[in-house]
């Protein structure tokens, strides 16, 4: 599995957003572990997301 790391970055940025929006504006406030697992979850989430839609992955449908 090759990595694109412009999709990484992009992905990172999006989660960074997520993260940043729960730490600000959810009530009641959340456990920061639940932040950082929904931080993961989204990088990882939207990096699949961007990487099947605009760059080389593949879902794994002929």
């Amino acid at each position: 599995m090759n990595i694109d790391i412009p999709w990484l970055i992009a992905a990172a940025v999006i989660s960074g957003l997520v993260g940043v929006v729960l730490h600000r504006w959810q009530r009641p406030v959340l456990p920061r572990l639940y932040v950082w697992i929904t931080i993961l979850g989204t990088l990882f989430a939207s990096y699949y997301i961007l990487n099947v839609f605009f760059g080389t992955g593949r879902t794994g449908w002929p």
